[in-house]
Order: structure tokens, then C-alpha cells, then sequence
């Protein structure tokens, strides 16, 4: 949604006073069983220099995003992403994913589909630069990797070249620990809020060796995000 994090919050908090938020999104009453999110920004990086560029992207083109619509058969006209757009956005969520918790092989397979939904040549260039200036390069490696060798996509549909070393790490986080890390075996410190930041630090350092910037920023990133709930708690 438009408005940045303040106006949002007060919104949700208008129609719900106690609703949690956190720094891309708050949480809003469901509907009809199903949970909300409101999303003041769309995702994040844990590393603050590629955060503040991916935050500025995402203000660069959020005029665009906004005015895309489509129509949506009996329910009208909407208003979503276009194939650009998700090629970074979903990108840097699955990266959250793998900092933070775990990665699903559906989040992949999701990712397969916006990959062969459009033809990518007119905008592959501009995608690579962005991914260059995010340090999402040799992610996305490892994820092209992972399309060809588990979705069997063919080479004309990848954005970047295929990095075999970073797949084959990432695949083997997938296959370990599954969506948000729930059958990850390694968990070796409980699931209290104490061994679960006990953990955080643990994956930390398995994943430094791949992904530096992200993972050397993930505690004090973690720290600034605590001050930042609390500011941001009434």
C-alpha cells in the first residue's frame, strides 16, 4: 500500500489497536479465516546498503506497479505486478527466506511460473543490472541452477547464468529444512525465543561462507529491528 510505514500502521491501528507490525508489513484482522498482511514495503534485505537500494527501486517504480491492472474475469479490473517487478520482488523474498528461516520448494515452483509467464528479452538486461546493485547476483545463480537441474527449464528462459556451487547449497537448504525451516532437523537449540535466536546465530554462520553481506548483517540487523518494533508498538 501507498503512505509509508507511519500512515499505514495508524490506518491499521485505526480499525484494530493492537495489531502487530514489523518493518515491511503489519497485520490486519482476517477475512473470513483467512490472514492479512498490509505491506508497506513490498520485501527487505538484511544487509543495510542493499536494503536502502532495494527500497529506493522499489519507490522508483511503484507508479508503475500501481497503474498495471488487468482484468480479472467476472471480479473487474486489478491492479498487479508486472513480470519485471516480480522477477526481483519474489527473488528477494525468497532470499529472506533463506537468511531467516527456510525456503519451500513451493516459493521455487512459484518462481518457475513468473520465469515462463512472458518473454524476458526486452527486459533480462535491466533485471541483471538491478540484481548487480542488490548482491543478489550469484543468488540468483543458484537459483537458475535450480531451475534447470529440479524444473528442467530450458536456457532461454533463465535471467542469469546458472552457478552450480551457490544451487546446489541453496537446494540443500531447501530439501533440509522446508518452508519457514519447520522440518529442519538441525534446529538443535529448542523453540523458545531464546533458541531461536540461538539458531539465527548458527545459520549465520553456515550461510556466511555464501552470502556474506546478508549474513554478517542478520544480528545487528535483528537488534535494529527490535528498537524498531518497540518504537513502532502503540
Amino acid at each position: 500500500m501507498e503512505g509509508g510505514d507511519k500512515r499505514v500502521i495508524s490506518f491499521v491501528r485505526s480499525i484494530s489497536p493492537h495489531e502487530k507490525a514489523c518493518y515491511h508489513h503489519i497485520e490486519f484482522p482476517s477475512y473470513k479465516g483467512v490472514e492479512v498482511e498490509v505491506h508497506y514495503r513490498p520485501s527487505f534485505l538484511l544487509c543495510f546498503w542493499h536494503d536502502r537500494k532495494l527500497q529506493k527501486y522499489y519507490e522508483r517504480v511503484k507508479e508503475e506497479q500501481f497503474s498495471h491492472r488487468v482484468m480479472l474475469g467476472e471480479q473487474g479490473v486489478i491492479a498487479i505486478p508486472t513480470v519485471e517487478f516480480n522477477l526481483i520482488f519474489q527473488l528477494t523474498h525468497i532470499y529472506a527466506h533463506l537468511m531467516n528461516e527456510g525456503i519451500g520448494l513451493r516459493q521455487l515452483l512459484d518462481y518457475y511460473y513468473v520465469l515462463i509467464s512472458d518473454d524476458l528479452s526486452l527486459i533480462r538486461d535491466r533485471v541483471q543490472k538491478e540484481l548487480k546493485e542488490l548482491g543478489l547476483w550469484k543468488f540468483a545463480g543458484g537459483i537458475m541452477y535450480i531451475m534447470q537441474e529440479v524444473f528442467d527449464m530450458p536456457a532461454s528462459r533463465l535471467i542469469v547464468p546458472p552457478n552450480e556451487k551457490y544451487g546446489k547449497f541453496v537446494l540443500n537448504e531447501v530439501l533440509q529444512a522446508g518452508n519457514f525451516g519447520r522440518h529442519d532437523a538441525r534446529n538443535r537449540f529448542g523453540r523458545s525465543q531464546l533458541g531461536h535466536n540461538l539458531q539465527r546465530v548458527y545459520r549465520d554462520i553456515r550461510l556466511v561462507r555464501y552470502f556474506p553481506a546478508e549474513a554478517m548483517s542478520e544480528p545487528f540487523f535483528r537488534v535494529w529491528h527490535f528498537f524498531w518494533r518497540m518504537k513502532n508498538k502503540k
